[in-house]
This record gives C-alpha cells, structure tokens and sequence, in this order.
C-alpha cells in the first residue's frame, strides 16, 4: 500500500510539473479548441468540404478515386473526409489535427527562440489565425491538414541538423513527414524546397562547400523519404487502372487549373506563375547573402516562409484559407525578430511582412468576418435564434439543400445515383445519394473538359432525379435532355429537382 502511495505521489508531481511547465501550451490549446467549436455545430455550407466528403462517400462505397470519381487534389484529404463521413466528425478530426500541430509549434519555438512568453506568444499567433474564419482556418481544407506533417517533419530536420552523426532513419522519417503533406495537397513541395535550401545551400561557407551539399547524405535521404510514399501512391492508382487519371488529376491538371484563375496568354514575363518565381528567386539570394548576420533560427524560419508564400500564391487565387501554409513560419519569425533583436533581422522580418502585404493586396485576398461567426453562435446556443436561422447565417442555400436532400432521399433507393447541376456538393452528401459520372460540381466539368463525359454517363445511367440550380451557366445538350427525358417536380429557393418520365406520366 505504501509503495502505491509513492507510486502515485511521484505520478502526481511529474504531472503536476509538466502542467507548470506547460501551462501557456495548455491554455492555447483550450483556447483553439473553444474557437473551434461553433464549427462542430455547422452544417454542410461550405462546397468544397461537401466535395471531399462525396469522395470519402464514393470510397466507401467502393469506388476508386480518379478513377470513378474526381478531384483535382491528392488522395489524403479523401480518405480522412471518408473517415469522417459528416461534418461534424470532419471538423472534430480538424480541431485534433490541430491541436496536435499547435504542440509541434510549441516544441519548435521552444527550440529557437529562449524568452518563454515568445514561446507564448508565437504559439498562440499560430493556433489563432489557423483556426478563425478570418483564414478559413475552421473549415477542413487541405492547407490545414498539410501543414501538420510539415511542422513535424521541420521540427525533426532542426533537431537532427544539430547532432553530429546522422541517424538515416530520421531523416528519411522527415522526408516521408512532407510527403504525407504533399499527398494532402501538392504546395508542400514548395516547403520542402525552401527547407532543403536552408538545409544545404544556406549553410554554404566558403566556395568548396559548393560540392559538398550536392552528396550531403541528409538531403538524399530527406528526398528518399519524400519520393517513396509519392511513387507508392502512383504504383496503387496504375493497379486500380487509375494511374493516368491520378497523375493526370493530382499532379497534371493542376498546372492548367492553377492557371485558369488569371487567364491571359501576353509575354511569359507577364505570367503571374513567372513573376511569383523571380520574387521567389530574389529572396533566395537575399537571404543567402545575409546568412551570415541572420543566422541558423532566422534562417530556417525565413526561407521555408519564402518557400510557403510561393506555395499559397501558386494559383494567384483569392482563397484566405491558401495563407493559412506560411502561418507557422511567419509566427515563428515574430518571436525570432522579438528575441535577441538584431536591426539587420527587423529589417529582414519587415520586408518580407511587406512581401506577404502585397501578395494579398495583389491577388485580392477575400476574407471572413470572425466577429459576427461567433456572434452568430453564441445567439444559437442562448437560444435567440433557431436552428434555420442559425443555418441561415451561411447562405440561403443552406436550408434549401437540406430539404431537396431530403426529397430525394425518401424518393430512392440507397444505391441509386443522382446528378446536380451547379456548385451543389452538399446534395449528395446529405442525400447519402453518388452522383452519376465521375464530377461532384459543374465548375470541374467546364474546367476539366468534362461535359461529353458528363453526357455520356447521364444518357447510360438515366438517373431517376436530376437537380438544376438557377444562376448556373445554362448547358444546352443538358437542357435538351431534361426537356426530352425530364419532368420538372420541385422547386425550391432556386433549386429546381426533375424526375425522369415514366410511362404513368
């Protein structure tokens, strides 16, 4: 009995120390996760969440990604969102995923920077904006998802970098870190860029060292870990007879999508991808000619923020939640500017602050109201506002999906397949209903040249309910075929629901 006693003493002071020691981690985390409840109460308003779990829907079904069923992302954020299965469970897996990354930014803080309250005051920055609407950072997008993996596996590359033998197990463990990153969504590679070249262009000394980066056994294995999960995931499409599709989707496509934002054809310097990689390019030596005065911690910070700006800026597109890839370098630079303040650092951190500036200026990054989101819930939960009006909040869409869901889904069998016009993922979902062909909204179909494909299945199939959204571009084979086929039975705050004719109409 005495035994048991010291036992438990000696459990209860070790726990009791870890929290006094930890105790600005674990009010952060309380904080992120208070933030991050409203989202567990959402409903499915947000459309590319409502694509991810139609995918997560068709994998559990039994049908492959690419394959029979498209998206243009790598395959991680598919299988979580099939994981999941609703939204709620796909935020509660977002809210750990990130409550897990908030202590990797703690730990890597705690290993750069020596002021406790900057270790504070840069986890907090980060568990703040990657979890807000302001960034997005409440809704399950790949940027949240693949920053973790990152973080990890920076954190592993700085802790190695330090020991004079190297364990090849770990490098390559933070090699296959920013693969898992990469296969939640490709910017990663663009982390993992900025990291090897601080890893070992960056900590060149003289002209000799030239040489020896390029046989630097850490970057080899770093990049072995990284290509082996990519080239697995490739060798498990090409034997689901989705190989082209994958790469084609995942990696291919993504060069013309990524540019179909800020079309034009002019002179390859008035590329938007061109420019982006001169400013790229000119940090790059800025920072390797300053390498000296700024430093190992300021460094590795500074070029993987570098390496991530190019990253979320890759599209040119105006999505806030794009940003949420270069929070934790940029939080980390705060406490490093703060900590051992250096003017030459100041300077450095300020002008990439204005980098950063005018990316968003630039490219008009939209943002979010936090304030009246939580407003909105707070109301909710003190019971001055209803459910609908709770909803309603998000769109007036919100509403109207979930009863022509409901509709159909009473109206078919559960293996039945349906097909909606318009940007309208959430029908499916809620309806527990796959679409018919392999595209979840119309925006895929045009951007994808997928409408012959589209009409092809449409003809086979016959679904019994189609459902068209007003405002949508109008296509004509489409419409010829619901007028031929189709009768119109519902309409509902501009959803328009057809069910195909039968022989008692």
């Amino acid at each position: 009995m005495g035994k048991q006693r010291l036992l438990f003493r000696d459990w209860w002071l070790k726990l009791k120390t870890g929290i006094e020691k930890n105790e600005g981690l674990i009010l952060i985390l309380l904080l992120v996760a208070v933030l991050r409840i409203p989202g567990l109460f959402e409903p499915n308003r947000y459309a590319d969440e409502d694509i991810y779990l139609t995918l997560g829907q068709g994998l559990r079904k039994g049908l492959v990604f690419y394959r029979d069923i498209h998206d243009n992302k790598p395959p991680l954020l598919y299988l979580v969102a099939a994981m999941a299965g609703s939204v709620m469970w796909f935020r509660l897996i977002l809210m750990a995923w990130n409550l897990v990354n908030v202590v990797l930014v703690w730990k890597l803080a705690e290993k750069l920077i020596k002021s406790r309250w900057l270790m504070v005051l840069v986890t907090g920055v980060f568990g703040v904006f990657t979890s807000i609407p302001l960034t997005e950072g409440n809704i399950a997008n790949g940027e949240v998802f693949m920053i973790m993996p990152v973080t990890a596996g920076v954190l592993l590359m700085w802790v190695e970098s330090n020991k004079r033998v190297i364990v090849w197990k770990k490098w390559i463990m933070a090699g296959v870190l920013f693969s898992l990153g990469f296969l939640f969504k490709v910017p990663v590679l663009f982390d993992l860029f900025g990291v090897l070249f601080w890893l070992s262009v960056y900590q060149v000394s003289d002209w000799r060292g030239w040489f020896k980066w390029i046989v630097d056994r850490r970057l080899w294995l770093v990049l072995i870990g990284f290509l082996v999960p990519v080239l697995l995931s490739i060798v498990y499409y090409v034997a689901e007879g989705a190989g082209e599709r994958y790469l084609r989707s995942a990696l291919g496509q993504n060069i013309g999508y990524l540019s179909s934002w800020e079309g034009g054809s002019g002179a390859f310097y008035e590329n938007g991808l061109f420019q982006r990689g001169v400013v790229l390019l000119v940090w790059l030596i800025a920072i390797w000619c300053l390498r000296k005065r700024l430093g190992r911690e300021f460094g590795l910070a500074s070029l993987w923020l570098v390496g991530g700006l190019f990253g979320a800026n890759l599209a040119g597109r105006p999505y806030p939640h794009y940003l949420i890839e270069i929070v934790a370098p940029a939080s980390l630079l705060i406490g490093l500017v703060i900590d051992r303040f250096k003017l030459i650092k100041a300077g450095v951190a300020f002008v990439l602050a204005l980098t950063v500036g005018v990316a968003i200026w630039r490219y008009e990054y939209w943002y979010y109201k936090s304030v009246d989101y939580y407003v909105n819930f707070v109301m909710y939960v003190t019971g001055q506002k209803t459910r609908e009006d709770f909803y309603d909040f998000f769109g007036n869409g919100v509403v109207r999906n979930m009863r022509v869901a409901e509709y159909i889904r009473q109206r078919t069998d559960q293996d039945a397949k349906i097909f909606v016009w318009g940007t309208e993922p959430a029908i499916y979902v809620l309806s527990d209903r796959l679409p018919v062909g392999r595209y979840t909204v119309n925006y895929h179909i045009r951007d994808f040249d997928g409408m012959s494909e589209t009409m092809a299945a449409l003809t086979k199939e016959g679904p019994k309910y189609i459902v068209t959204i007003e405002g949508e571009l109008v296509d004509r084979e489409l419409d010829a075929y619901l007028s031929a086929y189709y009768l119109q039975v519902m309409e509902d705050g501009g959803a328009v629901v057809w069910r195909r004719w039968e022989a008692s109409d």
